[in-house]
């Protein structure tokens, strides 16, 4: 009898084992579309380097900002394992969509919200120079059966109320929408570790920088290079923000480089973690 539980025990945390799943999460600002970053830096040089970084680094979800329709298009053509969502059609200079594995999530909804005192209607607030939003999934892992969400933004770099009031909505929405659930924020958010939004973060008891839990990082550089491979920073304005519920077990901004050609005008924020 005594061996028969100790076998039942022995599968039972076995089964435990099998279950935890960790997955990689990602932000990554591609850098638009833009005529005046000719010749050096067209997307058409750059649009073969960016799927090649994603798919090393194996990201299991990953969020863009600033991604024009054609480079939507294109990023989609390159990486067919991912399903590609971006809701509303947020796209231009300040859109967000984001890219999950087909095989490894299963889409349970998806929707988007501006970034505004009116969240249901497109509009520039405040004393932002662009119109802002937030597109955000449910996934539900295949192997785990367990859901979470993922947000993914981009603040705007010109308006400091329009950053202050984002910050304040954001938190207030992923809440609303994301519930006891797992969830996941990373985008731009123009704003640094130093920085009254970020404490904002820190502070709020609900969403917490993966830089900050994170049992190991790897960090060369801030996360904007404005394409110049020789700029040294610690500043970091791409993040990832967590409820309680993930246990982050890396994290990492992404350097990669091509022969000194850099993918886009920021780094990649990397990380993993696992849904307890």
């Amino acid at each position: 009898m005594i061996q028969r539980l100790l076998i039942l025990l022995f599968l039972n945390l076995n089964a435990g084992v099998l279950v935890a799943q960790s997955y990689s999460l990602a932000t990554y600002n591609i850098r638009g579309d833009m005529a005046k970053d000719a010749p050096a830096n067209t997307w058409q040089q750059r649009k073969v380097m960016i799927p090649d970084l994603i798919r090393f680094h194996d990201f299991d979800v990953f969020g863009v900002q600033e991604g024009d329709p054609n480079q939507l298009n294109d990023l989609q053509k390159a990486l067919p394992e991912y399903t590609l969502v971006a809701e509303g059609k947020n796209n231009g200079q300040n859109g967000s969509a984001i890219f999950f594995k087909t095989q490894s999530f299963q889409l349970k909804g998806s929707n988007n919200f501006w970034l505004s005192p009116n969240p249901d209607k497109k509009g520039k607030a405040w004393d932002a120079k662009f119109a802002r939003g937030c597109t955000w999934v449910s996934l539900k892992d295949v192997k785990s059966g367990k859901t979470f969400f993922y947000f993914n933004t981009h603040l705007d770099h010109v308006g400091v109320m329009a950053r202050k009031n984002s910050t304040s909505l954001l938190l207030n929405k992923v809440k609303e929408i994301a519930g006891d659930n797992a969830a996941a924020l990373g985008g731009d958010f123009n704003f640094s570790q130093y920085d009254e939004n970020y404490a904002a973060f820190k502070n709020s008891g609900f969403l917490q920088d993966a830089w900050e839990t994170t049992k190991l990082k790897y960090a060369p550089n801030g996360t904007f290079n404005g394409f110049n491979i020789t700029r040294n920073s610690d500043e970091r304005i791409d993040h990832i923000f967590l409820s309680e519920k993930f246990k982050v077990e890396r994290y990492g901004i992404l350097t990669d480089n091509f022969g000194g050609k850099l993918p886009s005008d920021h780094f990649p924020v990397m990380i993993v973690v696992e849904n307890k």
